[in-house]
């Protein structure tokens, strides 16, 4: 009967030894954060799209389209909140491609560096901000296609991203029926009047 009532006193003092251990604060914290904090994540997407289009590509090829002089085109740009947790104190910075005259940003432009800079502040669990930028082809002296990139990246609460978006630009070139040709043909024309205007005078006798 002793070694009963020891055994039981000995499973009593085991199990209030367990039920403190798993419910004491150390191991209490401990367990709150096996499951871990969640993570912190990010995206950027760039796109682009000649403005008399409704459709947003990330890249227009050669085959697509060139863009010329004077010619406009948009920048679509998609942050979204990938992650589990709020973000905090989020900056994008926008890296311009050769030939761009800006006609409008969500940001302050700086001319000598061709960046745009602007912050977003804060982004929830799963929440996106959609910015666009306008922009119009500049003189390119090259007669030759050539492709640019415009890249975009965003930046804070010790997450990042970045993206990019191509096009083609080149120069303007004077067709095969250019001045040239135009003035010729136009002299040939004015020959022509003053050729028909003499018969007919020779024709009349005056």
């Amino acid at each position: 009967m002793e070694q009963i009532i020891r055994t039981f006193k000995l499973a009593v003092m085991a199990t209030g030894v367990l039920i403190s251990f798993l419910f004491s604060p150390q191991n209490a914290f401990s367990q709150y954060y096996s499951s871990g904090e969640g993570s912190k994540s990010i995206s950027i997407d760039k796109k682009v799209r000649p403005i008399n289009s409704n459709k947003y590509l990330d890249n227009i090829s050669q085959d697509d389209k060139t863009f010329f002089e004077d010619n406009s085109l948009d920048f679509s740009i998609l942050v979204e909140n990938t992650g589990n947790r709020d973000l905090t104190n989020l900056t994008i910075k926008d890296f311009l491609p050769l030939f761009q005259k800006i006609i409008f940003n969500p940001g302050v432009y700086d001319k000598n560096k061709a960046e745009i800079n602007w912050s977003i502040g804060n982004l929830n669990v799963g929440e996106s901000k959609v910015f666009t930028i306008r922009t119009r082809i500049g003189e390119v002296k090259s007669k030759y296609s050539q492709m640019l990139t415009n890249k975009v990246c965003v930046n804070g609460d010790n997450v990042s991203d970045c993206d990019r978006a191509s096009f083609f630009v080149a120069g303007k070139q004077v067709p095969s029926t250019g001045a040239p040709w135009i003035l010729i043909q136009s002299l040939l024309g004015l020959s022509g009047a003053v050729i028909a205007l003499g018969l007919r005078k020779f024709g009349r006798g005056y």
